[in-house]
């Protein structure tokens, strides 16, 4: 199937040659890595995004293809939450094309709470009760 496990998130093969050939088609994401984050949250669970980025200091490589100078990073504090998802390549008729992120915890993060300094109120609750780190902060918001 052309899965490439990390630290249990996985990126299948045709997403990795994927990416391979944007990089080459866009030279400003040459040499940069490809991150797996959360874009937000609604009620039916999170939004994630995948895109080119350089890794920074709160980033861990989880997957790394030296063959095309390609790494996947996830910043330590989404981590737990991304645990056990999977980056597939897709592309439909409409000729729409794109990455896929699959989470199987996906559920376990569902309910109607849409704004995000309530949702980030749930995780720090969560977080204290069970010792797992927060997602990251941004300035962005859904609302």
């Amino acid at each position: 199937m052309g899965e490439k496990p990390g630290d249990s998130i996985s990126i299948e093969e045709g997403a990795l040659a994927a990416a391979a050939e944007l990089q080459r088609a866009n030279s400003q994401w040459l040499g940069l890595s490809l991150r797996l984050y959360i874009e937000g949250k609604g009620c039916d669970g999170f939004y994630y995004g995948v895109s080119f980025d350089s890794p920074g200091p709160g980033d861990q490589v989880v997957f790394s293809d030296p063959s095309r100078s390609l790494s996947l990073i996830v910043d330590r504090d989404s981590l737990p939450y991304l645990q056990g998802a999977h980056i597939t390549w897709v592309e439909d008729e409409a000729g729409q094309r794109g990455f896929l992120v699959n989470n199987p915890q996906h559920r376990a993060f569902r309910g109607k709470f849409y704004r995000r300094n309530v949702w980030m109120e749930k995780f720090k609750q969560r977080a204290e009760s069970q010792q797992a780190p927060l997602p990251p902060a941004d300035s962005s918001s859904r609302e």
